[in-house]
C-alpha cells in the first residue's frame, strides 16, 4: 500500500509543477551586424543541465554570428562576449591581414601576378601535365603523349 500512495504523490506533485509558469528567455547581448542572443538558464531539476542558447538573426541570409558570440553559442565561454572584446579581436584580425600582405608584396618575384602555375586544360575540364610528368619514373621516353 504505501508504494501507491507514493506514487500518487509523485503524479500530485508533477501536477502542481506544471501549473507554475515555465521559465522566460532572457535576453543577453546583440552584436553590430543586429543579431539578437537569448538564454534560458540551466534547471537541473527540471531535466536540463545546461542553458540553452541561440539567437535570432536580422536577415536569414546573411545572419552569421562572430566567432565570440558562437563561441558562446555553443558553451564553450560561459560569459557573453563585450564589444570591447570583440573590438580588440577584429583590431588583431586586420592587423594580420596587413602583415601577410606586406609579406606577400616583400617576398612576390618582379613581373610574376600569380604565385600559380597555369596549365592548359584537357577536354574534361582537368589540367592537362602530360608535357611535365612521366607515366614511369626515370623514364624519360615514358611522357604523357
Amino acid at each position: 500500500m504505501p508504494s501507491e500512495r507514493r506514487l500518487w504523490k509523485i503524479v500530485f506533485d508533477n501536477f502542481l509543477k506544471s501549473l507554475q509558469p515555465k521559465l522566460k528567455e532572457k535576453p543577453v547581448g546583440s552584436d553590430a551586424q543586429g543579431n539578437k542572443y537569448f538564454e534560458l538558464q540551466a534547471d537541473p531539476q527540471g531535466g536540463r543541465r545546461f542553458p540553452k542558447r541561440w539567437f535570432v538573426p536580422v536577415d536569414e541570409e546573411t545572419g552569421v554570428p562572430t566567432p565570440e558570440w558562437s563561441q558562446w553559442l555553443r558553451g564553450r565561454r560561459d560569459e557573453p562576449p563585450t564589444v570591447e572584446e570583440i573590438a580588440h579581436n577584429e583590431a588583431i584580425a586586420n592587423m594580420k591581414k596587413t602583415n601577410a600582405e606586406d609579406i606577400a608584396k616583400k617576398f612576390s618575384l618582379p613581373g610574376s601576378t600569380d604565385n600559380e602555375t597555369k596549365y592548359p586544360q584537357n577536354s574534361k575540364g582537368f589540367p592537362d601535365m602530360s608535357e611535365e610528368f612521366e607515366r614511369q619514373p626515370g623514364n624519360l621516353k615514358s611522357k604523357v603523349k
